[in-house]
C-alpha cells in the first residue's frame, strides 16, 4: 500500500474517533482545510479494510461506521443508541463461552461474528424523563 497524505489524514482522524463514518471524516478534515473529496475518502478505507486496518461495521441504518483494527485484543460487541447514535463497546466472557456452548452443540464453526444491542443509553434516558417533568 502506498503511503499518501490523505491516508495519513484519513488514519489520523480514526486514531481520535473510535467509531466514525465517512461524512464525518471528510467534515473533520475539511475543518483542518483539507482538500478531499468523499469518494477519496471510502477509497482509502476499501483499501484500509483490504489491509485488516479497519473494520466496517454496518449498523441498522445503514451508516458503515469504521473502527481500526485491533487482532491482537479480545472481541468486542457493540451497544447502540437508537436517540443520540453513540456507540459504546463491551466484552462479556460469560456471553462469548455461551456463544460456543452453542456452536458447539450445533456443530457449527464460527468464522466471525458480531453482537450489536440497540437501545437508549443512560444520557438519552435522563434528557427524556427531565424532558417529561
Amino acid at each position: 500500500m502506498k503511503v499518501t497524505a490523505h491516508k495519513l489524514a484519513v488514519l489520523e482522524i480514526l486514531v481520535q474517533n473510535r467509531h466514525i463514518d465517512a461524512n464525518a471524516i471528510l467534515e473533520k478534515l475539511r475543518n483542518q482545510h483539507s482538500e478531499i473529496s468523499l469518494a477519496t475518502i471510502y477509497r482509502i478505507l476499501a483499501v484500509f479494510e483490504a489491509e485488516e486496518i479497519v473494520d466496517k461495521l454496518n449498523f441498522s441504518n445503514g451508516q458503515a461506521i469504521y473502527e481500526l483494527s485491533h487482532p491482537d485484543s479480545e472481541h468486542h460487541d457493540h451497544l447502540i443508541c437508537t436517540e443520540c447514535g453513540k456507540i459504546e463497546e463491551f466484552h462479556n466472557e460469560e456471553l462469548e463461552m455461551l456463544q460456543l456452548q452453542i456452536t458447539k452443540a450445533k456443530q457449527f464453526q464460527i468464522t466471525t461474528h458480531t453482537l450489536n444491542i440497540y437501545g437508549i443509553c443512560y444520557q438519552c434516558k435522563i434528557n427524556t424523563n427531565n424532558s417529561t417533568i
